[in-house]
C-alpha cells in the first residue's frame, strides 16, 4: 500500500493509500440526497453505504499491515481522511471499553449534523472501528461546532 496521495493527470486517477478514489463535493451530494428522498432516508442510505465502506477499508488495511498496531492502524485510516478531503481526523479510544469512542474532525468537508451529512464520515468511523475491535457499534451525539470548526461524535457499543 502506498502512505500517500497520487494525481496521474495523465490517465485521470486519484488514488489514496492505494485505493483510486474520485474528487466530488460530499456537502452537495448529502443536500441533494436529503432533497431527494427526504432526511431520514438520506441517513440512512449514507449510514449503510458509508459503514459498509469503513468495514471494508480497515479489513483492508488491517491484512495488509498483519503486524501493525490498532493506534497505527488507526493513524493510517485518519490520513486517508486527511489525504482525501475530508478534515483532519483525531480518535481517542477510552481505557474502559463501556465508554464512548470519541471521533473529532477539524475543518470537515461536510458540517451537516442531520439527513445524509449526519452518517458522512461518522458512520465509516463506526463500520471502521467495529472491524478493528472485533464488536458492533453504533453512531450518536453527531454535533458540529461552528465557531472552531469541528465536527464531532461518539462511537458506542450496541
Amino acid at each position: 500500500m502506498v502512505d500517500e496521495l497520487v494525481w496521474d493527470k495523465n490517465t485521470g486517477e486519484i488514488r489514496i493509500l492505494g485505493q483510486r478514489h474520485a474528487a466530488v463535493n460530499m456537502q452537495a451530494l448529502c443536500n441533494h440526497l436529503d432533497s431527494l428522498v427526504g432526511i431520514q432516508v438520506a441517513e440512512v442510505i449514507m449510514h449503510n453505504l458509508e459503514f459498509h465502506l469503513g468495514k471494508e477499508d480497515a479489513a483492508r488495511i488491517k491484512t495488509e499491515k498483519t503486524h501493525a498496531k490498532l493506534h497505527e492502524i488507526i493513524e493510517n485510516l485518519a490520513q486517508s481522511n486527511r489525504l482525501s478531503g475530508v478534515g483532519v481526523t483525531k480518535v481517542r479510544l477510552p481505557e474502559n471499553q463501556l465508554e464512548p469512542i470519541e471521533v473529532e474532525v477539524t475543518n470537515p468537508a461536510v458540517t451537516g449534523v442531520s439527513g445524509a451529512a449526519k452518517a458522512f464520515m461518522f458512520a465509516w468511523w463506526t463500520g471502521a472501528m467495529t472491524i478493528l475491535l472485533d464488536k458492533e457499534l453504533d453512531l450518536k451525539n453527531v454535533i458540529y461546532d461552528q465557531k472552531m470548526n469541528v465536527k464531532k461524535c461518539q462511537i458506542i457499543p450496541r
